[in-house]
């Protein structure tokens, strides 16, 4: 497949690769970031705050930031669910 490209389009291939992945790298930094802010989060309002940041860029979905997702998501319903009363049957029925 190479073998009737071009130098210059070689070079430019292995250049637009090379960024694509370095991109994908930030990417998957910021959203480790991101992570790591709202699973340190002790109430919802925190973690409902840090999950926000996620929309401020766009994000290609991939396996590490489908897992990365995941992952915080379970940290907001961690959150929720430690202020959550709890419900121990002590409740007055009506």
């Amino acid at each position: 497949m190479l073998r009737g490209m071009s130098l210059r389009s070689c070079i430019t291939l292995v250049a637009s690769v090379t960024l694509l992945a370095a991109c994908r790298d930030a990417e998957v930094d910021r959203l480790t970031a991101i992570k790591a802010r709202v699973c340190a989060c002790k109430t919802s309002a925190c973690a409902d705050a840090a999950i926000h940041d996620v929309a401020l860029a766009p994000v290609e979905a991939n396996r590490k930031t489908r897992k990365l997702a995941k992952d915080m998501l379970a940290c907001v319903a961690r959150a929720h669910e430690d202020e959550r009363p709890a419900d121990d049957g002590s409740a007055a029925e009506p």
